[in-house]
């Protein structure tokens, strides 16, 4: 009798190591790797439960593996509140989007993606965004909550926290509530710093994969299996872009650019706090020594300006700066205490309104470098078209993110960020007390009783930004549904005439008029006739049915989801000038401050925030809605931070090198691997088989990689062509990519709103690399019964023809490299290490 070899207990069973393993890649959304398997409880044979490798039995030949990455974005409600970082990532994001420099193949491979010049200009773009963040929080802290209301005994006596203090603080002294109010400011800093620094030490911390095999050594081979030294270099400066080894190490930089950070947030708060103590303490010591906070803190922002042009991390002079920042800070506490113990005027905090000020133009003004350079390239780049056509040389057409991308993403960053924190202060104003607008009482008159002055430009600013955002939105969505339904009219008979070609040539049978009743084919009907039940006069008149519509819908969306940058852009556009007339209005005509709605715009744009979290959070444990709500985040933290370092965290920090471990001890085993990637999951497998390994370069077998509603090339070489140019795609396509040969075929939907094909315009990239499946699959159902649905972008997986595909690329990896012996001693199984919070699948 034939014994079961297998485990008789509660330990897994050793995983094969050998012959062909499909690996699944999934999407945005976090789907779970039961979905991706088609299986209840598979079995986690790498990684852990945020990122991990999971098998289910074997099929057609092949072992069934997914890599789940879900839980480094998506799992736990949590992430939800990374909604609150939507301008620092907006900002990051701005760094990646350049357009790339060189366009030459040859030159990609050699030379970094962007100048220094643009790098430099992209990070204090970034830096503006941190020191409009600050001060509005500082102001918010030490003029509003800690000067006025900590001054008022109607406000003190209102609040709930205000007992403790008067407890505990001689509120009595404007020193030292508005050093509480910048200790408070300060705290916000360091939380901030507190959670990049968490986050890094699961994301950054994670180096690109070191090779270890039989052709460099084994274990305990001196300068093969130790520790792999951090990259201090910016990922944005690295050669080749995402080809260089090193382009996923972060750390050193991380670290760097965090220092930078909390000094210009410190600074911020030293110059502000100093700034109102020696306009309160004028003449006196306390006076002076505000000043020469006030001196020191502005030195250290421009010291942290000056260390953004580096390329590479000097830790040690961002340590010094952030000392620097820090000693301004102290010494501007000092002051504070110093201060004499008279009430201080009432109304805005003195020295308040010129430190503001200074700051908020400061923030402004670190946009115009960045602008400026952009016009320049723009500029540069005609007169370099006008060379080529001069030359008779053909000028490559890609369509790219309509106008200069950087510049408006982080223009949008400090919009979105103002509109909340200015919005904020009018809001904690109402409710400490009685907003009264301007910066204090007029002379002679005394101040009524739980009055919280606060500018007029501040609620203003507040009321339009909001009330802006909201009516741009607006007038784009009813735009965009308008044109939706116009064309989805007129597009309906082409895409039928389509739909029947793309059947044919499919073999999907044709349904038979004249089937006869009460036999099978007297059951089926087809979508392009109208319904048995329910058709309507259009339909009968012999229009496109419904459902003909519908996927004509699908498909205009498919090809207008890049019109999502036309708000960006007229923001932006609006923005710019909005900002010159108002600062005209006020400053010029010396007309004073218009005043619109300012309760509305306010009161809606302090509850936009908690708003988005509530809905977030709510719509987490619903993977649909999830891929929806979370979608921006996992395309805007796939970057590193190499430009904001409190934007979300880059989970390809951790999932690139993973994958690419995984490929590699599959390979030295003698195992063939084929990647099917979905989504943004395919962007992580580009970044994995683009990437060079210089040591395993020539010896890495054939690896076959099917995508499948990728992005790659309708969003990321559009909006970021700096990375993910037609250059670098088509590396991967032509098979020798940086991890090894490659076989690709990339399959899409013309309804894919998200995926489409790569190689569009006048792309290099070779033309066999496209396929598109029609979409619905068929237009055959049974009667009274759903009609065949549209599966857009999250229906590959129920779609055979995909899986045909799939079947075809893991008969060609297995024909150009069939798997092979190893000679390192592998018995070709890998032991799961015991974990009990793990369910068990025997294989």
């Amino acid at each position: 009798m034939a014994l079961d070899v297998g485990s008789a207990g509660l330990v897994p069973d050793p995983v094969a190591l050998d012959g062909l393993t499909e690996i699944r890649v999934h999407g945005v959304g976090g789907t779970s790797p039961e979905s991706l398997l088609g299986d209840l409880a598979p079995t986690r044979v790498a990684g852990d439960r945020v990122a991990g490798f999971f098998r289910t039995r074997d099929a057609h030949g092949r072992h069934r593996e997914a890599y789940s990455w879900g839980g480094l974005t998506s799992r736990s409600r949590t992430r939800a509140l990374w909604a609150l970082l939507l301008p620092s990532m907006f900002a990051n994001m701005a760094g990646w989007m350049a357009r790339r420099w060189v366009m030459s193949g040859d030159q990609e491979v050699d030379e970094p993606a962007t100048i220094w010049v643009f790098r430099w200009f992209a990070r204090l773009a970034a830096l503006a965004l941190t020191l409009s963040t600050a001060v509005m929080v500082t102001m918010l802290l030490t003029d509003i909550v800690a000067y006025q209301c900590g001054g008022s005994p109607q406000c003190r006596r209102d609040a709930w926290w205000t007992a403790t203090v008067d407890r505990w603080l001689p509120v009595d002294q404007p020193g030292v509530r508005i050093l509480v109010g910048a200790g408070a400011a300060t705290l916000v800093a360091l939380l901030f710093a507190l959670l990049a620094r968490h986050t890094r030490s699961a994301y950054e911390r994670v180096e690109p994969p070191t090779p270890i095999g039989a052709d460099q050594g084994t274990l305990g081979t001196p300068g093969v299996d130790t520790a792999t030294e951090p990259s201090r270099r910016c990922a944005a400066a690295q050669e080749g872009g995402l080809r260089h080894p090193e382009f996923w190490s972060g750390l050193r930089w991380h670290v760097f650019l965090s220092r930078l950070h909390l000094a210009a947030c410190l600074g911020v708060v030293g110059l502000l706090l100093g700034w109102s103590a020696s306009a309160l303490g004028a003449g006196s010591d306390a006076g002076s020594l505000g000043q020469a906070a006030t001196i020191a803190a502005g030195v250290g922002i421009l010291a942290v300006m000056g260390l953004l042009a580096f390329d590479d991390a000097h830790p040690a002079l961002a340590t010094a700066v952030l000392v620097l920042t820090l000693g301004a800070l102290v010494l501007a506490g000092v002051a504070a205490l110093s201060l004499p113990h008279v009430a201080g005027p009432a109304g805005v905090l003195p020295g308040a309104r010129p430190a503001v000020n200074l700051v908020w133009g400061a923030s402004l003004f670190l946009l115009l470098p960045l602008a400026g350079q952009q016009v320049g390239a723009w500029i540069f780049r005609l007169v370099k078209a006008r060379e080529l056509r001069a030359q008779q040389q053909t000028i490559p057409r890609l369509s790219l993110f309509p106008w200069a991308a950087p510049f408006v993403m982080n223009t949008v960053a400090l919009m979105v960020a103002n509109t909340v924190l200015l919005s904020l202060m009018v809001y904690v104003g109402r409710v400490l007390g009685t907003v009264t607008w301007g910066f204090g009482p007029t002379p002679g008159v005394t101040a009524d009783p739980g009055a919280i002055y606060i500018p007029e430009a501040v609620g203003s600013l507040a009321s339009m930004l909001s009330l802006g955002l909201i009516t741009l939105f607006f007038l784009f969505g009813v735009g965009f549904w308008v044109a939706l339904g116009r064309s989805r009219a007129r597009r309906a008979p082409a895409v039928e005439a389509k739909l029947r070609a793309q059947y044919d040539l499919a073999g999907v049978p044709a349904v038979r008029a004249d089937a006869e009743a009460r036999t099978e084919a007297g059951w089926w009907r087809s979508a392009f006739d109208p319904p048995m039940f329910g058709a309507t006069g259009r339909e009968r008149a012999g229009r496109p049915s419904r459902w003909v519509s519908k996927v004509a819908m699908m498909q205009f969306v498919g090809d207008h989801s890049r019109a999502v940058a036309i708000p960006l852009v007229v923001l932006t556009l609006g923005g710019v000038v909005g900002l010159v007339v108002f600062l005209s209005w006020v400053w010029l005509l010396d007309d004073g401050t218009p005043m619109f709605l300012v309760d509305v715009g306010t009161t809606v744009a302090v509850a936009f925030p908690p708003l988005y979290v509530l809905i977030l959070a709510s719509a987490w444990r619903n993977e649909r809605w999830r891929r929806v709500l979370g979608s921006l985040f996992d395309v805007g933290s796939f970057f590193p931070r190499a430009f904001h370092p409190f934007a979300p965290p880059a989970y390809a920090e951790r999932a690139v090198p993973e994958l690419t471990r995984r490929i590699w001890r599959l390979h030295d085993n003698g195992g063939r691997v084929v990647l099917t990637a979905h989504s943004q999951g395919s962007v992580i497998a580009a970044a994995v088989v683009g990437r060079r390994s210089p040591v395993r370069a020539g010896t890495e077998p054939t690896l076959g990689v099917v995508t499948l509603g990728s992005p790659l090339g309708k969003l990321y070489r559009w909006a970021f062509p700096a990375l993910f140019s037609d250059g670098f795609l088509a590396g991967i396509a032509d098979g020798p990519a940086g991890i090894g040969p490659v076989l690709w075929q990339n399959v899409y939907y013309a309804t894919d709103y998200i995926g489409g094909a790569v190689r569009t315009g006048d792309s290099t990239i070779q033309p066999g690399v496209d396929l598109e499946l029609v979409d619905p699959p068929s237009h055959r159902y049974v009667v009274d019964q759903p009609l065949p649905r549209v599966l857009s972008h999250t229906g590959y997986w129920h779609d055979g023809a995909f899986w045909d595909q799939v079947d075809t690329m893991c008969d060609r990896t297995l024909a150009a490299d069939p798997p092979r012996e190893t000679v390192n001693g592998s018995t070709h199984e890998d032991t799961i290490a015991p974990d009990p919070r793990t369910p068990v699948n025997y294989l």
